[in-house]
């Protein structure tokens, strides 16, 4: 079988293909809204899910801190030795 070629209709299918490029170009508009509503919606429900996450590692990290500075004020003997001896460790592992 072969496709012919019949000017009636063509002339016929431009009113429906006109339709039906019109359907297919509002169905693309629609998925493109969708999808940046979803967008949206992961944004939020990230941002509300992850910074308190982020929240009590910043408070965690904070406390070590702190803590860190006041072992460092009241043993600030053993602190330079452990300072020195990872120095060395780290500058053991570059030089390899």
């Amino acid at each position: 079988m072969s496709a012919q070629f019949n000017p009636a209709s063509n002339a016929e299918a431009k009113p429906e293909a006109q339709e039906a490029r019109r359907e297919i170009k509002d169905n693309y508009e629609a998925i493109r809204a969708d999808i940046a509503d979803l967008a949206s919606s992961v944004k939020k429900l990230a941002g509300s899910e992850f910074g308190g996450v982020i929240e009590d590692a910043q408070e965690g990290a904070q406390m070590r801190l702190g803590q860190l500075e006041r072992s460092i004020r009241e043993k600030p003997t053993q602190a330079a030795l452990i300072a020195a001896g990872v120095g060395f460790l780290v500058g053991l592992l570059i030089v390899r």
